[in-house]
């Protein structure tokens, strides 16, 4: 490095150097970098001791932590502790309105971006919320002893019913490398397409919409709730946007990120999409963690077992049955034993609410995904049930939107077939064969009429045995529209 002073340097002035018995000194920040790295940038800016990447606050993103006195979500003060992985306090952000509808005190999106720290960000004004997911490598050899006892479940399937902790080391960077490839393997939700990244911000609620129409008890494909003319919202309280087929939600998730004036989004900078299989299955395992839910109370997450199909609700156990009253709301102490973290940091509805599609779906043979049967299907053209094919559909996106398997279950007693599903091999850190029957939740691989996944069961709980609800619950269907059947968005930058 050369430090300049200026042109004058050697100027003589009143028969002396211009700037004879004067120092001067330079300060340089420096910063271990791996491709690209967001790191702060201001001197004394906060960032915990877990080893965990720093959020990276795109451009829309408002950094927050819930202020507890004030009851209200507040403008994080970047410069103080406003996350704190250690202790199950994870990273939140928001996008708000480009101008406030609230009528009373409410503010437009440009109040809230120049705001001191501390200034309440009103509930009306927001209208997504986001969790940040670091990047981060498991130990893919002691996760297949921690399920602990195993019993028998439904049709001979294996359960679980106590699992242990899954061994987490948080990444630095976007550094591909782990620290014993003996034991441990990268999440491979972090690395997107040809992208590695240092992690991802997941919906913290079931995506609801800003128009609220949707209220049809049992909708038609490509009409009421299966249009992509809605406008998507993530927010606690409000009812799930159900009765939306797999296509339509992915179509809704990439025009997110275009709709700069309602997210205040760079849509250069960042991608929004329907989550994967595999960003499922890095929520899921960071909760089980020392990080999560599990490092603080030791216990499962528990179910939303709200029947109104309401965001954010919580039963009084982890399997409780429906209840149509919904008074354990996402931030009363009862709420927050629904969320991934036990405390209101996390995210949400992963147990019951509503089934929520990912994208991950069986292989046709040709490396693309099945599309379901002639009369329900996920509205992609691919290969149905009969033989033929869908051509009248959506056009599949790129390949890096989707997690594709190759094994069928057939649907017999011989349990499932989740550990050759990825070219005949393990789906590592996909929630499937690593984690299949934990906490007894159901665990039914994809077959050929039923090609497409969800997961996180719904809200009646207890009703079936097994419960239907559960972090680690995975099923498959048609891909098609049903009313108790969401979605879930990720950001990444």
């Amino acid at each position: 490095y050369r430090m300049w002073i200026d042109e004058d340097a050697n100027k003589v002035i009143n028969g002396s150097w211009k700037y004879n018995n004067k120092t001067f000194s330079v300060k340089i920040n420096v910063y271990a970098q791996n491709d690209t790295i967001t790191v702060p940038t201001e001197p004394g800016v906060y960032k915990d001791e877990s080893g965990a990447n720093y959020p990276e606050l795109v451009e829309g993103l408002i950094p927050v932590r819930y202020d507890t006195n004030k009851k209200t979500w507040v403008k994080a003060d970047l410069y103080k502790e406003w996350y704190d992985y250690d202790n199950q306090e994870w990273a939140n952000a928001v996008t708000v309105v480009e101008k406030t509808t609230a009528l009373e005190n409410g503010h437009d999106r440009e109040y809230y971006q120049q705001a001191e720290a501390g200034t309440p960000i009103l509930m009306d004004d927001i209208n997504t919320m986001w969790v940040w997911i670091p990047r981060y490598e498991y130990n893919y050899v002691s996760i297949q002893t921690a399920g602990g006892e195993s019993s028998q479940g439904l049709s001979n399937r294996t359960v679980y019913l106590n699992p242990e902790a899954i061994e987490i080391n948080f990444i630095s960077g976007t550094n591909t490398q782990v620290s014993d490839e003996s034991n441990y393997k990268m999440h491979p939700a972090f690395t997107f397409g040809e992208d590695e990244l240092t992690g991802l911000w997941y919906g913290k609620f079931e995506t609801s919409n800003k128009e609220k129409t949707c209220t049809a008890a049992q909708p038609s494909i490509n009409t009421d709730c299966d249009l992509d003319i809605f406008t998507p919202e993530i927010k606690p309280g409000v009812k799930s946007w159900g009765g939306i087929r797999v296509s339509t939600a992915f179509t809704v998730s990439r025009k997110m990120e275009t709709y700069e004036n309602e997210y205040g989004f760079n849509s250069e900078e960042i991608d929004t999409h329907m989550s994967k299989n595999r960003e499922w299955g890095a929520v899921a395992y960071l909760s089980q963690s020392k990080y999560g839910k599990y490092g603080k109370d030791g216990e499962e997450v528990y179910i939303n077992n709200c029947s109104q199909h309401l965001t954010g609700m919580a039963g009084s156990t982890a399997s409780a049955a429906e209840d149509s009253i919904c008074a354990n709301t996402y931030e009363t102490f009862a709420g927050q034993k629904a969320s991934t973290t036990g405390n209101i940091t996390g995210v949400y509805d992963m147990n019951g609410g509503d089934w929520e599609w990912v994208m991950g779906a069986l292989d046709d043979g040709t490396g693309k995904p099945r599309s379901g049967t002639t009369k329900n299907n996920s509205g992609f053209n691919g290969l149905l049930s009969d033989g033929s094919q869908l051509s009248d559909g959506r056009e599949l996106p790129d390949s890096k939107y989707y997690d594709l398997y190759t094994s069928s279950d057939p649907g017999s007693s011989s349990g499932s077939l989740t550990a050759t599903a990825c070219d005949g091999g393990v789906c590592y850190g996909h929630a499937l064969s690593e984690t299949g029957g934990w906490y007894g939740d159901l665990n039914y691989h994809l077959m050929p009429a039923y090609p497409w996944f969800y997961r996180g069961g719904y809200f009646r709980g207890a009703y079936v045995n097994p419960p239907l609800g559960g972090v680690f619950n995975f099923n498959s269907d048609y891909g098609s529209a049903f009313i108790s059947t969401s979605f879930r968005l990720v950001l990444v930058s």
